[in-house]
């Protein structure tokens, strides 16, 4: 059987340890977890990457005074918001929950992979591509008065903030695996200076 093709949207960059200075993966699978405990789960592992990350970081450097507590605070975000939308939009219980994070000479890269209903595939990439191709602070707007009319529920307004206040670059990778599950790798690099 042929592997299916992926699709890909934005500057998808693949996991390389060649240019790689250090990485830390976590993964869990949400079978026996209902959507409470997984929302705990993730904010516990978002604040548990941001403390791991932050000591590659120093405290203070002639660059920025508070680089380490600046580190940490963004990838709290970055990977609060990232490990939130895989628990809220996995779709196979059985499919682990998987975020990655790679330091690299100028960059930290998160990589998060979750199931996806095939049935919101098409308006999840109708949405990247309005992400990638509108202007993000209109865009940003917009979604807020969506999301306060109650006119929708996926706002994606956290991707927004990662590109409008992070300046985080955020591509993604569709596929299909071995037994026939959608997925979504969802990649967000994190411009950093080390110092």
């Amino acid at each position: 059987m042929s592997e299916k093709q992926n699709k890909v949207f934005g500057d998808f960059i693949e996991m390389d340890e060649g240019d790689m200075k250090g990485r830390l993966s976590l993964s869990f699978q949400a079978m026996t977890l209902n959507i409470d405990e997984l929302w705990e789960g993730s904010s516990l592992s978002a604040k548990f990457l941001s403390t791991f990350w932050g000591k590659f970081f120093p405290d203070h450097c002639s660059i920025s005074p508070h680089i380490r507590k600046q580190v940490e605070d963004e990838v709290h975000y970055i990977s609060g918001e990232l490990l939130g939308n895989a628990v809220k939009f996995s779709y196979e219980p059985e499919y682990m929950i998987e975020i990655c994070l790679y330091l690299c000479e100028k960059e930290l890269r998160f990589y998060v992979t979750n199931s996806v209903h095939p049935d919101s595939e098409g308006n999840f990439q109708m949405f990247i591509t309005k992400i990638l191709s509108e202007d993000t602070s209109v865009l940003f707007l917009e979604q807020l008065e969506k999301s306060a009319s109650g006119e929708s529920n996926e706002s994606g307004v956290g991707f927004l903030t990662m590109i409008n206040d992070y300046g985080v670059m955020l591509s993604w990778k569709f596929g299909e695996n071995a037994r026939g599950i959608k997925t979504v790798t969802t990649l967000a690099r994190l411009p950093i200076v080390r110092g």
